[in-house]
Order: C-alpha cells, then sequence, then structure tokens
C-alpha cells in the first residue's frame, strides 16, 4: 500500500471538523454584524490556527441557514514548510433551522471547492494535522457591570452531516525528517454522519502521479479519531497497478495504521515507480500479493505473518519495507519456497504467472513447496570447461534492483545448472552490493557453508567466495558446476578465491586464490591410469584412454594456488588399490591448457613408468617422463603461480 494512502485517510477524518466548526458558527448568524470576523474568530477558536477569509462572505436564511466564504486559509503550523495547513477556493455550509431550536446541528450541505491541504511532519516528528481549541486568555476583572444573557450552547457530539462533499481537491505530505513527500490530486469525496460517535463513510477518488485511485473509507468513531484516540477503520483502494482491502485502527494524531491487509497487483515493478521508489529492473517484479498484518508507522510497513508471491516465487515472512536512497529497502526475516533464481541475475523475464495463481500462493503459500522445478539446459554456468569463456557483458542489474538486510531460509533453488535442496543464510543488499554469510546450503547430496560477496556497482564486477562443501557427490555437481563429468565419488571442496571483471573471460583471467578438493571412493571415467603408468606406449594408441576407460580410486586430492586463471599443485595425489600416484601439476583456465606429470608408485612391485599428461583439452597426450623433463619444465610453473597466488591473497587482504 502506498504511503500515501493513510495520509488520505487522516485528511478524510479531518476534513469532518472544518464541517463541524461552521455548522456551530452558523447558530450565531443572525444575531452577528460582522460575519466575515466571527466566522474567522470561530474557526481559530476551535482549531487553535489563524483563520483568514480573502474573498466574499455570503449568508442565506431560507429554506437553510447557510454560508458561503471564497478564498478562505487556515494557517499551518510556525516553522511549517507550506504557508498554510488548507486553503478553499470556496466553502459553503447549510444547517437545517427546525434542529437549531433544540440546540442541535444538521448540516443540510457542506461542501469544499478546491481545497488544498498541506500534510507535514516536522524535523522533531510532530505532524500539523492534528489541530486543538485556542486557549482563553485569561480576563482582567471587570468593573461590575450588568452581564449580557448567555449564549445560546450547541453539541456538537449530536451534530448530522447530511451531505459533505469535496470537489477539485488537492493533498499533499511532506516528512522533513527524510526530506520527501508526494502530492495527491483531483480528490473528489462524499459522505455523511449521523454524529461523531457513529460510522463515517467516505467515498470518493482521486489522482496520484496522473493515475486515478478509487477510494471507499469507513471510520468506526469519527469523534476518537479527531481527538487522537484510537478508533477501527475499514479501507478498500482501487487504482491499476494496486488493489488492496485494509481491517484495522487507527490513531491519527500519529499517522499509524494497524491492522490486516490483503493486496495484490498486475506489475509490482511498475508500482514502486508510481510509488516513487522504482525497482531498477527492466523485467519480472510483474504480478504480485501480500497478505497478513500490517503497521505503517514512520515511513515503515511492518508486515508480521505475511504470504507473499512476486511471479512465481512464494513465501512467508516478518519483514519491514521502507524506502532509502529513492528505491524499496526490505528487512527482516523471509521463508522462500522453491523458486529459479537465474531470470533475477540475468534479467530475462521469468515465466508469467496469472493474478489467480499468485493470489493464491500468498493466501497458502506452504502448499508451493512441491513445486517442480526443472533445470533449464540453456541455463549458463559460471565455468563451462567444455567450452570457450563468454565475450558477453555479464548481467547482474537485478542486484541493484532494491536494498536488503535479511535473514533468509530457502527450499530449492536453481542458481545457473545448480540445484541448492535448501539454504539459510543472512544478507545485505545495497546498491548492487551483496554480501552473504551462509550457515548451512544442502546440495548434491552434502552440505555447504562460508559467505561470498559480489559487488556489481561499477561495470568490472567483483566476486570474492570463501565457501566450504562437504559429501558432495562430485559427478552430478562438477557436471552442474563447470561441465565436467569424468570423477565420480564423494567429494570435499574449499574455495578461496577473488575475481573481478565485465565478462566471463576477463573473470576468468583474473581468477586468484587456492582451492582443496578431495574425492573418496570414486572413479576418474575417460581414462585408466594405472595402464598408462604399466604400458605408456599402448596408451598412445587410445586404448587407455576410451570413452569407457576408467580409473578407480580411494582418494584423490590436490591443494590448488590460483593467479590469474592458472591453477597449479605439487600436492596432486591418487591412491588407487595398486598404486599411489603421486604428482605436480598446472591448469591454464584461459588458455585451456593442461599440464601435469604423475610419479606412480606400486606397492606390490612392478614397473611404472612416470608419465605426463600434457596439451590442449582437446588434444590432451600422455607421455613417458623417465629423464624428468616434463618435471623440470612444470615444478617451475608451479612455484611461480603459487608466489603469484600468495601475493594477490595478500593485497586482498
Amino acid at each position: 500500500m502506498p504511503a500515501w494512502v493513510r495520509w488520505i485517510v487522516f485528511t478524510l477524518i479531518g476534513l469532518a471538523v472544518l464541517a463541524l466548526v461552521g455548522a456551530g458558527v452558523l447558530a450565531y448568524l443572525v444575531s452577528r454584524i460582522d460575519v466575515r470576523a466571527e466566522i474567522e474568530r470561530a474557526v481559530e477558536s476551535a482549531t487553535g490556527r489563524d483563520f483568514t477569509i480573502a474573498g466574499n462572505v455570503g449568508v442565506s436564511y431560507w429554506p437553510v441557514l447557510g454560508v458561503h466564504a471564497a478564498d478562505a486559509s487556515l494557517a499551518n503550523t510556525p516553522g511549517g514548510r507550506a504557508p498554510a495547513f488548507l486553503t478553499a477556493a470556496d466553502i459553503h455550509v447549510g444547517v437545517e433551522l427546525r434542529p437549531l431550536l433544540d440546540r442541535r446541528i444538521v448540516v443540510r450541505q457542506f461542501v469544499l471547492h478546491q481545497p488544498q491541504v498541506a500534510l507535514e511532519i516536522d524535523t522533531a516528528g510532530q505532524p500539523n494535522w492534528v489541530l486543538g481549541a485556542r486557549p482563553a486568555t485569561p480576563p482582567t476583572p471587570p468593573a461590575p457591570a450588568p452581564q449580557p444573557p448567555p449564549e445560546p450552547t450547541f453539541d456538537l457530539g449530536q451534530t448530522t452531516l447530511r451531505s459533505v462533499s469535496v470537489d477539485g481537491g488537492a493533498i499533499s505530505y511532506f516528512d522533513a525528517r527524510i526530506g520527501s513527500g508526494w502530492t495527491v490530486t483531483d480528490v473528489n469525496l462524499r459522505t455523511a454522519l449521523d454524529a461523531l460517535d457513529q460510522p463515517m463513510r467516505v467515498r470518493g477518488s482521486a489522482s496520484y502521479v496522473e493515475r486515478p485511485i478509487d477510494i471507499d473509507l469507513t471510520v468506526a468513531r469519527p469523534g476518537a479519531a479527531l481527538r487522537g484516540e484510537i478508533t477501527p477503520i475499514t479501507l478498500v483502494f482501487e487504482s491499476e497497478l494496486l488493489n488492496a482491502n485494509f481491517s484495522g485502527q487507527t490513531t491519527a494524531s500519529a499517522g499509524a495504521l494497524a491492522g490486516t491487509v490483503q493486496a495484490r497487483g498486475p506489475n509490482l515493478r511498475e508500482l514502486t515507480r508510481w510509488a516513487g521508489a522504482a525497482l531498477q529492473v527492466t523485467s519480472g517484479f510483474e504480478q504480485f500479493a501480500v497478505n497478513g498484518r500490517l503497521d505503517i508507522g514512520n515511513g515503515a510497513y511492518s508486515f508480521t505473518n505475511a504470504g507473499f508471491a512476486v511471479d512465481r516465487l512464494r513465501g512467508r515472512g516478518d519483514f519491514v519495507l521502507t524506502q532509502r536512497g529513492g528505491k524499496p529497502y526490505v528487512s527482516g526475516r523471509l521463508e522462500l519456497f522453491d523458486f529459479d533464481l537465474n531470470p533475477y541475475l540475468t534479467g530475462e523475464a521469468p515465466p508469467a504467472s496469472t493474478e489467480a495463481e499468485v493470489a493464491a500462493a500468498a493466501d497458502a503459500p506452504a502448499q508451493t513447496q512441491t513445486a517442480d522445478l526443472a533445470v533449464v539446459e540453456a541455463a549458463p554456468r559460471a565455468l563451462d570447461v567444455q567450452a570457450a569463456p563468454s565475450e558477453a557483458a555479464m548481467d547482474f542489474s537485478g542486484m541493484r534492483a532494491f536494498n536488503a538486510d535479511l535473514e533468509l531460509v530457502t527450499a530449492a533453488i536453481l542458481f545457473q545448472r545448480m540445484r541448492v535442496d535448501g539454504a539459510r543464510l543472512n544478507l545485505v543488499l545495497n546498491d548492487g552490493f551483496m554480501a552473504a554469510t551462509v550457515h548451512n546450503l544442502s546440495l548434491y547430496g552434502g552440505s555447504g557453508s562460508g559467505r561470498f560477496e559480489i559487488d556489481a556497482r561499477e561495470p568490472a564486477i567483483y566476486i570474492m567466495q570463501e565457501l566450504r562443501f562437504n559429501n558432495l557427490q562430485a559427478r552430478p555437481f562438477l557436471t552442474d558446476a563447470i561441465n565436467f563429468g569424468n570423477i565420480e565419488g564423494r567429494a570435499e571442496l574449499n574455495l578461496n578465491l577473488r575475481t573481478r571483471g565485465r565478462t566471463q573471460t576477463e573473470m576468468l583471467a583474473a581468477l586468484d586464490g587456492t582451492t582443496y578438493l578431495e574425492v573418496v571412493s570414486g572413479t576418474l571415467h575417460g581414462v585408466d591410469l594405472g595402464g598408462v603408468a604399466r604400458t605408456i606406449r599402448n596408451a598412445l594408441r587410445g586404448e587407455l584412454i576410451a570413452a569407457n576407460a576408467r580409473t578407480p580410486f580411494q582418494g584423490f586430492s590436490a591443494n590448488f594456488a590460483i593467479a590469474d586463471g592458472v591453477l597449479a599443485s605439487d600436492s596432486l595425489s591418487f591412491n588407487t588399490p595398486d598404486l599411489r600416484i603421486p604428482g605436480i601439476g598446472v591448469i591454464d583456465i584461459p588458455g585451456r591448457r593442461l599440464d601435469m606429470r604423475l610419479a606412480p608408485r606400486s606397492p606390490q612391485g612392478g614397473i611404472v613408468v612416470p608419465f605426463s599428461v600434457r596439451g590442449g583439452w582437446e588434444q590432451i597426450s600422455y607421455a613417458s617422463d623417465m629423464n624428468d623433463r616434463a618435471q623440470r619444465e612444470i615444478l617451475p610453473r608451479v612455484r611461480a603461480v603459487q608466489t603469484s597466488s600468495r601475493a594477490a591473497m595478500r593485497q586482498a587482504g
């Protein structure tokens, strides 16, 4: 619900007091000479503000007692931003004559033509719309003199307003604490009131940023609202971009609302732009709905146990929505159900949802936990070792859509080709910078934790990862992550990575850090390392490096240093049932080249040959290294990468 909605509520309540004051004035007009002065005096006495009528004043006596005042204004609070709290081109009040004999006021008609209402909150948080009677000045004791007869009194609490209307009005709001506000124009309202302790229903329309809205408001106790007391209200709000039903209570003096809300609309992206806090995205964030308890005050919307749905994203949570820096800011705790994150990272349009689907999901979001999330084969990977890196600029525009400080608990998430079955993390998002602490990830039969950062505030995007994964199913995990499915087993993986770039090519070339990989009880597909070690010449004929060749192993591990996209290790280790195979190696990701030297050892004896594995990723060759030539060439490169990696990590802090 946009911020200005509740202020319209308070304005409608406040306008009723002007009708009552005007009606009270008419009771004395017949016996008064200076009508203008008497009206001004009475309004000033009732409101505590200076009231001026600059235009014509007229009085009618039949068939109703009536007054007309042109170009009227009610002063603002001292130091207020606007010169007047209320101005009106014309004010008309008509009072039935017969009830006046019984000291009752029945307003036949009260009309405000082209009123301008300026609502303000000062830097101390004080509103300007709370009106009160001007305190009386203690009189100087007069000399004894005959006293005039007492003036008749009227019970305003028993006043009846048969017809109240506002035509062509405007309502503005400005909060000095945050330096912003809004204006609503074309305000046309109609209401009636039997008594101040009876419900008052207000219907009408207005326009905000050139979009029409319809309002249907019911105030249970208008008198209590005018006195700053709590009173129940209901509000139905309808427009192109937002339809909402609110039932709760208000304290007008504090500018607060609290109750239950049901809201929905066709396009959240357009709604936030209309409300002045635009999501910085060009697609997605369309159909939306939210149901729950809502508390509004001090520029914040607090939702409690709220169900919500946007596009195909479903969830529930306790969160606060405010505006900071001209965009939405969300804080609190959210539980998100199965969803595909990719469209919001790439700027692509997510699958469309109907209004009925979204509304139903917000009513009962837990039912969406069984959503069928299918990995899209066209989704990109962070790294695809089977293809050349992309030269296309990476798009993280979705990270600038809003700012947030959230505790997130999620069900299944699709991220690129990868599927996370569940997660719990704390996330901060600020103008394209994201920092997240991951407490628990459930994925590929294992778990993960750590932290990561993505800084998309500049064209060259910075990414940092410090993540630990345990007991992963290595083959599906590595297939989905980097398109490498040749290792099977249970994996432990530690990542400590930094990179920066505008494209995948630039990011791979700038990759620095360290990583540790260990796989147990597995199989290396595509090569029989034991066979290669014993019959290196046969390997050249492809007999031991065919697609169906396998190397069962008890364990594989390696610590890699990473500098400028090159991985290097002097601790490669394969342990098969027959061999221990230590080695060294360099994996040049930007150059798409592998240089590795393995030196098998056989506990059972037998001839084994140290050999090299070298070449472009699509033309790897195996050769004997009995003369240690490959080792002499590869080891200095390993040391150079290790030195550069340590220097880069020290610089990164």
